[in-house]
């Protein structure tokens, strides 16, 4: 099992063919105007699986930590059972959130599989910029 990619987005969205769209992908930087308001990002990961690890049930578990350490939101569990088969599969793991920061600075998205970490994402929480006029 390997984690294809991961990464931040506005939106995304999966289709019936195992493959999805996204809106406004690669970000690395959200920028806050009020940290007492949540920030709606979307997280995409693909995990492709061996002939050995279809047709069972796996668990991924998704985590959101700050820079201490920290939990921000509560661990993420989705179960999903790719068809049995004689290839590889890849599986696309998808998840809109509403999250609200507690500070400016680093946080990363952890991902594991059945009790293994297959990879991070870090990006950083930003003050907004102030407009003048």
């Amino acid at each position: 099992m390997r984690l294809k990619n991961i990464f931040l987005c506005d939106a995304a969205t999966a289709h019936p063919d195992n493959t999805f769209s996204v809106l406004r992908g690669g970000i690395d930087r959200s920028f806050v105007v009020d940290l007492n308001l949540p920030v709606k990002i979307a997280l995409v990961s693909t995990i492709e699986l061996d002939i050995s690890e279809r047709g069972r049930l796996h668990t991924a578990e998704l985590s959101l930590l700050d820079a201490d350490g920290g939990k921000i939101i509560p661990s993420v569990q989705l179960h999903f059972q790719p068809p049995a088969g004689n290839t590889r599969y890849r599986h696309n793991l998808i998840g809109e959130l509403m999250i609200k920061f507690n500070k400016f600075g680093e946080y990363c998205f952890y991902i594991n599989v059945d009790g293994q970490e297959l990879g991070t994402h870090s990006f950083y929480v930003a003050q907004a910029p102030s407009k003048t006029q």
